[in-house]
C-alpha cells in the first residue's frame, strides 16, 4: 500500500483571542487519522507545547514552527502559513493529503480503494487532485481586466489578488483549487511548489497592516506554486471528498458538529 501522510497547521495568532481552538481542531483530526486511517499524520504549529502527550506516537509528527521568518497574524490570519504542511516531507511517503485542521474522516476509510484511486491517477500521469479545478488563472485575469480591477463588492473572487501581485503571464494556465483539501504526490516537484509558495507567503506578510489589500482566497498561492513545479492537476470531485476519502469539514464550527 502506497504511504499517505496527512498534513495540517494549527497555529495560534497570539493577537487575536481564541485561536488556540485550532490546538482543538487539530487533536479531533488526529484522533480521526489515528482510529479511522492507517495513516500517519503531520501538525505543523507554533505551539508543540499544546502536543506534548503525542511525543512518543510514532504515527504523530509535530513540526515545530518556531516562525522566527513569519508570523501568524495578516489581518484575521496568515492562511499563507499552509506552505509548511507541504514543506521538508520525508521521501518515505509517496503522497501528502493536506487538510484543513477543522477537517476530519466521517468514518473509516477503505484504504483499497484509496489505493485503486491513487493507482487510477499514476495511469493517467497526475500527480495532484484537488477540488474547484474550473477556476483557473486566466478566467480569473479576465474577469479581473474586465472589471477594471474592482477593488469594492461585489467583485470577482481573485480581484485582490490580482491588484496586490499584478498580471504575470507565467502563471497563465494555474488552476485555482479548493485550499481546504489537497492530494499531492511526493515527488520532486513538492520541494518546488513548497518553496514557491513560501515565496509568496514573504511577500504577503510584507503588505502594511493599516492597508492590507489581500488575506482570503489563498487558492492563488496554491494553484500558481503547483503550477510553477509543474503539477498535473485533476479534479476530485466533491463526491470523492466525501465518499472515497470520507472528509468533511465544520467550518471552525466542529464542536457543534461532531462529538
Amino acid at each position: 500500500m502506497k504511504k499517505i501522510l496527512v498534513s495540517t497547521i494549527s497555529f495560534v495568532n497570539h493577537t487575536k483571542n481564541g485561536s488556540e481552538i485550532y490546538t482543538t481542531f487539530a487533536k479531533r483530526l488526529i484522533s480521526d487519522v489515528l482510529t479511522k486511517t492507517p495513516y500517519d499524520v503531520m501538525i505543523s504549529t507554533n505551539e508543540s507545547s499544546h502536543f506534548e502527550e503525542y511525543q512518543y506516537n510514532n504515527r504523530v509528527i509535530i513540526n515545530n514552527c518556531t516562525l522566527d521568518k513569519h508570523k501568524t497574524n495578516v489581518y484575521a490570519f496568515n492562511q499563507l502559513l499552509k506552505f509548511y504542511a507541504i514543506k521538508n516531507i520525508h521521501s518515505k511517503y509517496e503522497w501528502v493529503l493536506y487538510l484543513d485542521c477543522d477537517g476530519g474522516f466521517t468514518e473509516k476509510i477503505d484504504e483499497h480503494a484509496i489505493e485503486s484511486y491513487l493507482t487510477q491517477l499514476d495511469s493517467m500521469g497526475f500527480d495532484m487532485s484537488a477540488l474547484r479545478t474550473d477556476a483557473t488563472y486566466d478566467l480569473s485575469k479576465k474577469e479581473f481586466v474586465e472589471s477594471n480591477g474592482r477593488t469594492e463588492w461585489p467583485k470577482p473572487l481573485f480581484n485582490d489578488k490580482f491588484t496586490f501581485y499584478g498580471i504575470n503571464d507565467n502563471w497563465s494556465g494555474a488552476k485555482f483549487p479548493s485550499e481546504h483539501i489537497l492530494l499531492i504526490k511526493n515527488n520532486e516537484k513538492l520541494k518546488v511548489m513548497a518553496s514557491e509558495f513560501e515565496t509568496f507567503c514573504f511577500k504577503f506578510e510584507g503588505q502594511d497592516e493599516s492597508n492590507i489589500i489581500t488575506y482570503d482566497m489563498e487558492a492563488f498561492e496554491i494553484g500558481v506554486s503547483a503550477h510553477l513545479a509543474k503539477y498535473n492537476m485533476c479534479e476530485m470531485t466533491w463526491n470523492r471528498q466525501c465518499d472515497l476519502f470520507k472528509v468533511g469539514f465544520n467550518y471552525n464550527n466542529w464542536e457543534n458538529i461532531k462529538r
